[in-house]
């Protein structure tokens, strides 16, 4: 701070005030740092690639309020692959799955990855952008480590930098064999125009970049009462994210076709194998039927027995379903027995009323089918894979023992339907021998007939089923991106940077307040004791402003106009308020610890009551380390102790007058005792100060700290006012308890606190 920069105001204002100016003189370092902090922002935004928001909406169909086709529609009630529900969750955590995202980008041939360079960073470019594209046939582990650039020569030929130089040349279209792969680079005119000649390429491991896509990608139900869901996934080019997902949801819907069809179409290949053994055996039923009527001459013979065969009808019913049952049953025991069939679908639409069957069938079913789709991206000895094999075995197993289980009772059943309808055989004995026999024939290709029947309509059932089969999803909203970058956010980036630019200057400023254990506030000293402040002295420099006295302690001039000297003129002018009446001759100045500026203080104090035409006196009594005489370059050859011990017994020995200022007059120590607490408690110093009082208008005691010593206790009896010199930025906090000490148990009168050495962060300015 230099001369008539800045004044001080000690006292008055206020506290916002003090706290504005403690940053506001600080406010090129606030310009400074906000600066900075735009400029980085201005690098960072340069250098960072922008993302943008790309969404698409879906509509998630429920099955079963489908049209007639679905399963409500009672003809189809039994189409059990159709009998299937969608849940909203399943879907997010299909579409979220990694094999789906998987097989999106490679689809989509997103092996490859291009970019240019732009000022700050990499540009991508993708679709019609593209100058060139790699059509890629073989890769190795190591292509993924590093990328390789292409320099476009012309639109024939182009150099490919992959390793040290030189680099080779190649031309568009042809087959490219190295290390890393093999692919082929292939041009794209158009953009060749207008798009850089260097084109850096990057090679992406599919299943690493699978994982990083779907765990990008946010999927959420927009309304609990509504199927609809938003698929969200950053992008830095907007195009590139449009088309994955609008691929994702095609995918989606390609899976999901797959393996409704899956089931129905092993289902209608079981039944056309079926139907052709059987269309075989009816056919040779009706020809036995027609050489029996043809050989036997008959054509009607039943109204013979109409009252036994109406009854005999019933058991014929019953043995027919009992063994379409056990047909059917037999059937499947054939064809799981089958090894070649060993990783196909088992019918599961094929009546058979036993529970337990039916529930082992579609457990296998979906295990096969669970199979099918790890099959799609897995080895056939993946763990996973061999321990479904191991299920679909024990499922194998349990099928066929559950199917003679049902044979035995089928069986069991038959039996006693044909040991009925025997029993009834019997009581027609009188209908001829033929008409028994063209009955045999009859049930045997009505139970031929029946089974081809329910048969063929299983497998209408199951085609059409095939043929209705549509996707689950419809697309709401298509893919579109946001028109402006999502990250980073403009606004919030200068919002930071200027934020962080205003808190690093206050972090400058106020982190060596909170780590100093020092006084660095007037506030620090106010809430620390309840003693009056009488006024701040400035910090002083050494040239220009004070005169010297042999490069001793820096002296006050009367006709000095400078800040330091209004101030202990406002000094001395609060003093006298501060005392309001009170007897303030003899002033005592003291301090907590050493070099607080005590003896700068009295001496400029003492000239400063000197100027109003009053005699002053300087004393010095501080015996444990007197410097006023030595700071003043002024000699001699007696000081209190020799008044003290009774050397000298004439005052006017021991005062030694300030050349230039006739008012004052400064008293040293004089030789140092070796007891000065029991000296300083001399009766004769109560005589001292009594003879100063008649002579002079003002005595000022330099004494010593209070915080070290108790010497300046023992005047406490002879002064009228003391004054406690606090440095600021090198009196300790803590020391102001010993202050606070001596104001509470009034050791000392009247304390006044003085704060010295007050500079720009200890103070305010005042215009």
């Amino acid at each position: 701070m230099t001369e008539g920069e800045v004044s001080y105001v000690s006292s008055g204002q206020s506290g916002f005030r003090r706290f504005l100016y403690k940053y506001w003189r600080f406010w090129y370092l606030f310009v400074i740092s906000i600066g900075i902090s735009v400029v980085l922002a201005i690098l960072y935004l340069k250098s960072v690639t922008p993302q943008y928001n790309v969404s698409i909406s879906v509509l998630i169909k429920d099955i079963e309020k489908g049209p007639d086709i679905r399963p409500g529609n009672p003809i189809f009630k039994e189409l059990d692959i159709l009998n299937s529900t969608t849940s909203i969750e399943d879907e997010i955590e299909a579409l979220r799955s990694v094999t789906l995202m998987h097989r999106v980008l490679a689809e989509l041939g997103l092996q490859t990855s291009y970019f240019v360079a732009d000022s700050f960073k990499k540009r991508e470019l993708f679709g019609d952008d593209l100058p060139v594209r790699l059509s890629v046939k073989e890769l190795s582990e190591s292509a993924y480590t590093k990328p390789i650039a292409i320099l476009i020569k012309n639109t024939r030929e182009f150099q490919l930098q992959d390793g040290p130089p030189p680099a080779n040349t190649y031309q568009f279209g042809q087959l490219i064999k190295r290390p890393y792969g093999t692919f082929t680079v292939l041009a794209n005119p158009e953009a060749m125009r207008w798009q850089p000649k260097k084109i850096f390429i990057f090679f992406n491991n599919l299943e690493d970049m699978a994982d990083s896509y779907s765990k990008a990608t946010a999927i959420i139900q927009l309304n609990k009462k509504a199927n609809v869901l938003s698929v969200y996934m950053q992008s830095a080019v907007p195009e590139k994210g449009k088309v994955i997902l609008n691929k994702l949801i095609e995918v989606y819907n390609k899976e999901n076709k797959e393996d409704r069809n899956l089931l129905a179409i092993n289902t209608i290949h079981f039944i056309d194998d079926r139907l052709k053994d059987l269309t075989a055996e009816l056919s040779e039923i009706e020809k036995s039927t027609e050489a029996f009527k043809r050989r036997n001459q008959v054509t009607d013979v039943r109204s013979e027995a109409n009252g036994y065969l109406e009854e005999s009808r019933i058991y014929n019913n019953q043995l027919s379903a009992n063994k379409i049952q056990l047909d059917i049953a037999e059937s499947l025991e054939r064809y799981l027995s089958r090894q070649r069939q060993k990783y196909e679908l088992v019918p599961s639409n094929l009546t058979i009323s036993d529970p337990t069957l039916q529930d082992f069938i579609g457990k296998f079913n979906d295990l096969l089918l669970q199979r099918e789709r790890m099959l799609r991206t897995s080895e056939t000895t993946n763990p996973l894979v061999v321990h479904i094999d191991e299920q679909l075995a024990s499922f194998r197993l349990s099928i066929l023992e559950n199917l003679r289980t049902v044979k035995r009772g089928l069986l069991i059943t038959q039996g006693d339907l044909t040991a009925k309808t025997n029993t009834l055989q019997e009581h027609i004995t009188q209908v001829p021998d033929i008409e028994r026999q063209l009955n045999a024939i009859n049930r045997q290709e009505g139970v031929k007939r029946n089974l081809y029947s329910f048969l063929l309509q299983k497998r209408e059932e199951s085609s059409l089923s095939l043929a209705a089969t549509i996707s689950n999803t419809r697309v709401i909203d298509p893919a579109s991106a946001s028109k402006a970058p999502v990250s980073p956010k403009k606004p919030v980036v200068y919002a930071l940077a200027f934020i962080l630019g205003l808190i690093l200057p206050i972090a400058f400023i106020t982190v060596p307040d909170l780590l100093s254990g020092t006084v660095r506030q007037r506030s620090d000293v106010s809430t620390a004791v309840a003693v009056p402040i009488l006024g701040e002295i400035m910090h002083y420099q050494k040239r220009g402003i004070f005169r010297f006295r042999n490069r001793g302690i820096f002296i006050i001039s009367q006709e000095s106009q400078k800040p330091i000297v209004d101030q202990f003129r406002l000094i001395r002018s609060n003093l006298h308020f501060a005392v309001a009446n009170q007897p303030h001759q003899v002033i005592l100045v003291t301090s907590g610890i050493a070099k607080e500026g005590k003896t700068f203080f009295s001496t400029n104090l003492a000239l400063s009551l000197s100027f109003l035409n009053k005699k002053v006196a300087l004393l010095d009594l501080n015996f444990r380390n007197p410097g006023i005489l030595t700071n003043l370059r002024l000699t001699t050859e007696v000081g209190v102790t020799d008044y003290l011990n009774g050397n000298i017994t004439s005052l006017n020995k021991l005062l030694t007058p300030f050349p230039g200022t006739p008012n004052l007059s400064v008293i040293g120590t004089g030789p140092l005792p070796a007891n000065a607490p029991e000296f300083i408690m001399n009766a004769e110093v109560g005589t001292l100060i009594a003879e100063l009082r008649e002579r002079f208008d003002y005595i000022i005691i330099d004494s010593a700290p209070v915080g070290k010593v108790a010497d300046t206790f023992a005047l406490a009896n002879h002064i009228d006012t003391t004054l406690f010199v606090v440095r600021y930025n090198y009196t300790p906090v803590e020391q102001l308890d010993s202050l606070k000490e001596v104001h509470q148990e009034n050791k000392l009168k009247l304390p006044l606190i003085v704060l010295n050495d007050a500079r720009k962060e200890n103070s305010y300015r005042v215009k």
